[in-house]
This record gives structure tokens, C-alpha cells and sequence, in this order.
């Protein structure tokens, strides 16, 4: 079980509850128990989860907010592999993008000139992930000390929470005109480029492959792909991106047999009587937790009502799915024993030279056998989860990654 900030992350997200308009002058929930909560876990992730220097959030930390981070070279040699799994700095486009959202509420609820800044400084890493690369529309996952080196392989779990964050503070009304004119070229020019691949998500180096495709099916990777088209018009105005959100709606992916729409309409199928016999990367709730805000995105932004009513069909059907998965905190113990390691480089053991994105797979699915091992999943939950920072009951820990 991989939780580290994950609880953080969400719990806050999911806290920060987004007004009816940017306008709005509504007041800090008035529990006050709850809002103290609120203040505790952001202050945890800003001591401990998230670069000083950068704004881009961390996988993991100590108790006492140390971290061992991938060097400059690490990052340039592929370890302790290509995709950073395991390491400090796998998730950091993922979290910031997400992370985002929630800072922008509490901005728009607040209109504190410091919630703004702190908004900024996380836009600001997102930023950063999408211009350290050379291969256009890449996007970094972290990056190491020097601000600028990190791993070759990013991944559309990456890609989906970069448009998704960025699009939610260029229409925050935080940024000023200049500052979001850049940022939307910026969104743009990652979407051309990635239409040019078909939206498949190139890894930064030449002949090395692709890590991950928005083409495919499923409603998961279904509402990534017409989200970030209807996000693109939503700040561009321009009518190829609402051509081609309409055309990807209908379109059918390779090896499914409806339409992208449907597809939405149908929800993401979490498992719930034989999980071992279904999808299990459906039942990955951190993962599919950014296609369940795209499917709320989308149900803002259509106009369409009969459009617009499967998005909200599809969101129903997930949460429904979802919710059924609650009891499983009951699995999690805080009284357990077991110690987490955040010596990542224990598995430079099993490092070897990466050609192509396949042979880093491989690597990276082994290297997280023996993770599992040197890091027993129960200690992961409580050397980082949110429980200890909000109310009992408020965090279930249901992340998971094989």
C-alpha cells in the first residue's frame, strides 16, 4: 500500500470547498475543529512534502521533514530507474495539479493575499515540470536539487494532472493578465505537441518510447483526453479545440466498442465482489482519482444538457463504485510495528542500464517487489497519513500501486 502524502493531498483537496462562483464571499467552514485541522495538514505538507525552492510536492518524507532526493545524476542515469518510482520524486506533476485545485478554493474563499502566493508558487512548479524537458510535450514528474535535472519517463497520471491544475488557476482569477496570457500559450503548445503523437506521452529522450497513450480506452483515460480538449477552448477560445473535443466524444477507442461519451457515461468500473478478476488498475484510487475530476470538470463546462447529464451519469456511477471501498480503512492498523525505510537507493541493488521505456518497466515492476519488502505497506500508511492531522474518520487510505 503506497500512501506517503497521498492522504495529505486529498484530504485537503477534497476540503477546500470550491464557491458557486470566483466571486463569492462566503466565509471558512465554521466548524472550527475543521478548519483547525485544515490549517495542521498544510502546514505539515508545507514543513515536510514540498520543495522550498521549487513548489512541487514530494512523494514521501521523515517524520522530521528530511528527504534523500534523487542527485542531478541519479536523475540523468536512470535511477533508481527511469519512471522515479519508489523514489522522493515520482508524483510530482500528479500532486501539484491536483493540489492546485484545492489551493485555488481556498484562495477564492478566502482572498488572502498569501493563499494566492502559495497558489502561484505550486503553478509555478507545474511550470517548471513542462519547460525543463527537450522532447516537446513532455512533462517531468519531479525534478532534483538543481532545479532543472530529472527522470527521462513521465506518464499520462502525470500529464492529465498538469492540464488539470493548470486550467484551474488560469481561471481562478489569480493570475494577472500577462502572467495568465503565458501560461495558456504554455497549456497550448503542450496540447499541439501532443496531438502531433496522437497523445501519446513522449519520454525525454530520443528513441526511448512513449509512456502512456490519452487514445486509450476506457472511461478512465476517456475523460483525460476530452477534459484536456474542452479545458484548452475553455482558455483559448479557439474553435479547433472544441472541434476536437466534439470528435474525440464520438470517436471509439482501439479495442473498446463505444464511444468516448459513453465510455464517461459509464463511470470508471471499480471492482467490488472479485477485484482479482477485473481491472485492477481500476481499483487504484489515487490514479483514477484525476478522471473523476475531469468528469466534474466537464459536467461545469458542457453546455449540452443531454451531453452534459452523462458526464454527471458517469461521475454518479463512479462515487457510487467508489464509496463501496470505504470499510476497507477498517484493514489499516496504527498500532502496527512495522518500520518504513526512505533509503530508496537500497534498490540501486537491482539497477541496470534503461534503452527504451520497456526494459524501464520491467525494472521498475521489480524494483517495487523488493520496495514492498524493505518497506512493509502498513508502516507506509502511518509514517505520513492525513489521520493523524484531521478528524477520526476523515482519511481512508485506499491508494494503492502494484
Amino acid at each position: 500500500m503506497k500512501t506517503y502524502s497521498y492522504s495529505l493531498i486529498f484530504a485537503i483537496g477534497i476540503l477546500f470547498i470550491r464557491p458557486a462562483s470566483a466571486q463569492s464571499t462566503a466565509s471558512y467552514p465554521t466548524d472550527s475543529l475543521l478548519q483547525n485541522q485544515v490549517e495542521r495538514a498544510l502546514q505539515e505538507i508545507n514543513r515536510r512534502f514540498i520543495s522550498p525552492q521549487y513548489g512541487i510536492l514530494y512523494d514521501y518524507a521523515g517524520r522530521d521533514g528530511a528527504n534523500s532526493l534523487p542527485t542531478p545524476d541519479e536523475c540523468k542515469t536512470d535511477k533508481p530507474n527511469g519512471l522515479a518510482w519508489w523514489s522522493p520524486i515520482e508524483n510530482g506533476a500528479f500532486f501539484n495539479g491536483i493540489y492546485l485545485d484545492g489551493l485555488c478554493n481556498r484562495w477564492k474563499i478566502s482572498r488572502k493575499q498569501a493563499d494566492a502566493v502559495e497558489a502561484r508558487k505550486v503553478a509555478d512548479g507545474l511550470v517548471r515540470l513542462a519547460t525543463v524537458g527537450r522532447v516537446p510535450g513532455f512533462i517531468a514528474r519531479d525534478i532534483a536539487s538543481d532545479g532543472k535535472s530529472h527522470h527521462v519517463a513521465g506518464s499520462d497520471d502525470q500529464t492529465g494532472p498538469w492540464f488539470y491544475g493548470m486550467w484551474r488557476y488560469v481561471q481562478s482569477g489569480i493570475p494577472e493578465r500577462t502572467e495568465k496570457a503565458r501560461l495558456i500559450r504554455l497549456m497550448e503548445t503542450v496540447g499541439n505537441a501532443l496531438e502531433q503523437t496522437n497523445w501519446q506521452l513522449p519520454c525525454d529522450r530520443e528513441g526511448y518510447g512513449f509512456r502512456g497513450n490519452l487514445t486509450d480506452k476506457g472511461c478512465r483515460i476517456s475523460a483525460r483526453l476530452v477534459f484536456i480538449y474542452r479545458a484548452l477552448y475553455d482558455v483559448t477560445q479557439h474553435k479547433k479545440w472544441l472541434d476536437g473535443y466534439h470528435n474525440r466524444l464520438n470517436e471509439i477507442p482501439e479495442g473498446d466498442s463505444l464511444s468516448r461519451l459513453e465510455l464517461c457515461a459509464q463511470g470508471i468500473p471499480y471492482e467490488t465482489a472479485e477485484p482479482e478478476k477485473g481491472n485492477k488498475t481500476e481499483n487504484e484510487f489515487w490514479i483514477t482519482g484525476i478522471s473523476q475530476a475531469n468528469l466534474k470538470a466537464l459536467v461545469e463546462l458542457e453546455q449540452n444538457p443531454d451531453i452534459r447529464e452523462k458526464f454527471r451519469k458517469g461521475l454518479l456511477l463512479s462515487a457510487e463504485k467508489a464509496a463501496l471501498h470505504l470499510s476497507r480503512y477498517k484493514n489499516f492498523d496504527n498500532a502496527h510495528k512495522l518500520v518504513f525505510t526512505e533509503d530508496w537507493r537500497l534498490l540501486n541493488r537491482l539497477w541496470k542500464p534503461q534503452p527504451d521505456i520497456a526494459t524501464t518497466l520491467r525494472l521498475a515492476l521489480l524494483q517495487g517487489k523488493e520496495w514492498t519488502k524493505l518497506s512493509p505497506p502498513e508502516a507506509m500508511k502511518t509514517s505520513t497519513c492525513a489521520s493523524h492531522y484531521l478528524p477520526a474518520g476523515s482519511c481512508f487510505c485506499l491508494a494503492t500501486k502494484p
